[in-house]
Parts: C-alpha cells; sequence; structure tokens
C-alpha cells in the first residue's frame, strides 16, 4: 500500500510540475520580451562593447565588435598589448592568442559580446588554423549577444528540466543541445525573465573543465533600448573567478566589412 502511496504521489508531482513549468520557448521568448523584444534588436546593426575584467593575472581590456548579422571580432589587452585575439568574417574564424581553444556559451559558457570575456581562445602562445563552416558558425553564434535568435537556425535543441536557485531565486533551468551532442545549461529567473547564468562542461586534451557565468546588473546603455548584463562573474577553472564590467556601449557607428578581415 505504502509504495502505491510513493507512486502516485510521484506522478502527481510530475503532472504538476508539467501544467506549472512553461516550455523552452516560451522561457526564452520571455527573456528576449524582458531584455527588449525582437523589434529593439533588429534595431542594432553594430556593437562595440568595451569592459575590463579582475583576473588572477591582473586587469585586462576587452573590445569587442559586431556586425550584424554575422561579423565579429574581439581583441584582449594587457599592460596595452594585445594578448588575445578573434575574427570572424561571416565565413571563416580565426583565433590568436594565450588562451586554450574553447569558448562561451553553446559549449563553453561565456557572453562574448555582453561580457568582455573572450568567446574562443587560440593556441597556448600561438595561432590557431582558421576554423570553417558549422564549426566556425557555432563559434560565432557562441559570442552573439543575442544567441536565442540563432538556435533555429543552428538546430539548438531546448528542453526545460527543472528549477534551481541561482543564488536566492528561482531559475528555470534549460539544457540546450547540438545536433553533434554538446550540451549546456542556460538559467532564467522564473520572476523577471532574465538569463541568470550558464553553465557547462568542457573536454580539453587535458581533461574536463567546468564553465559557469553569472549574468548581472542588466542596465540599457546610452542610445540602446536593450538591456544587456553590465557584470558577469565566471569561473574559469585554473583562471579562478573572472569579473567583468562593461565601461562603454557604442551603437550603429557604422562598421564597415573591412574591420572584420582575416588576415592569413
Amino acid at each position: 500500500m505504502k509504495k502505491i502511496l510513493v507512486t502516485a504521489f510521484s506522478l502527481f508531482t510530475l503532472s504538476t510540475f508539467a501544467q506549472d513549468t512553461p516550455t523552452a520557448d516560451a522561457v526564452i521568448e520571455k527573456y528576449i520580451t524582458a531584455i527588449g523584444g525582437k523589434d529593439a534588436i533588429a534595431k542594432i546593426q553594430d556593437l562595440t562593447i568595451n569592459s575590463t575584467s579582475e583576473t588572477q593575472r591582473g586587469t585586462s581590456e576587452t573590445e569587442v565588435k559586431f556586425k550584424f548579422p554575422d561579423r565579429y571580432s574581439m581583441s584582449v589587452y594587457m599592460n596595452g598589448n594585445e594578448v588575445m585575439g578573434t575574427i570572424y568574417d561571416g565565413t571563416k574564424i580565426k583565433s590568436t592568442g594565450f588562451g586554450g581553444g574553447g569558448g562561451f556559451g553553446g559549449g563553453g559558457g561565456n557572453r562574448g559580446g555582453a561580457t568582455g570575456t573572450p568567446a574562443t581562445g587560440g593556441a597556448a602562445g600561438g595561432t590557431r588554423p582558421p576554423q570553417e563552416g558549422k564549426e566556425a558558425q557555432m563559434a560565432a553564434m557562441r559570442a552573439n549577444p543575442f544567441p536565442e535568435l540563432l538556435y533555429d537556425k543552428m538546430g539548438i535543441t531546448r528542453t526545460v528540466i527543472g528549477k534551481e536557485k541561482v543564488g536566492e531565486k528561482d531559475a528555470y533551468k534549460l539544457e540546450l543541445s547540438t545536433a553533434e551532442g554538446r550540451k549546456w545549461n542556460d538559467y532564467f529567473d522564473v520572476e523577471t525573465g532574465l538569463k541568470v547564468k550558464t553553465y557547462s562542461v568542457n573536454e580539453t586534451p587535458r581533461g574536463k573543465f567546468e564553465n559557469s557565468v553569472q549574468y548581472l546588473n542588466y542596465k540599457k546603455f546610452k542610445g540602446m533600448d536593450v538591456l544587456i548584463p553590465s557584470q558577469t562573474k565566471r569561473s574559469a577553472g585554473q583562471m579562478g573567478e573572472i569579473v567583468s564590467e562593461v565601461q562603454s556601449v557604442k551603437m550603429n557607428k557604422g562598421l564597415k566589412d573591412s574591420e572584420f578581415v582575416i588576415k592569413e
């Protein structure tokens, strides 16, 4: 009898959860609406985001540029010297610097555009050969400040798998996955709809590395009708915690395609 009651209670709990939980697309739609909506995002032709990051190696400065729909560049500076860079020309992506080859979100866990943290890294101390095709497109999507709008195009599946606390607030936990099987989790505040965390596990030659990013203090910068997180806290393995602060955002300044040319 006790076993029957436990089974009945479990079924009731699952049924209640299913009735009360929105679909993944509904969670993402609420998020897009919360930050300003698709119409406001569509008005953004280009973005230049400058930020500073505090790491165990000191303070770095990052400049990220987007020319929508499909061009992107990122440069990281320490002591006035560029130590890492990435360019996506719409077809190929090339990275240079001290980073280790893996990046953000959809498999890496960083909002390159909004946080000033790198989206892809280069081979340690050198340059990686340019990536092309789906691999390059996926890396560019991970760097995009609004990757959710690209999920259908990139074949990203999404599922709500429960609620978890992020800080003191409840958040819907979504599992995102690529056709190749790469998975990561995004967390969206139940009340506000804002994305508050990304979590992923990266496979590297040195083993598995957990990557967690918290998105904090959403705000509208001058001239923008769209909210972006002005601060992130990223747990980055041996690098420890990286705290990034957006210092300035420039929108629709007429960035040229020539600024996104890969030099062989």
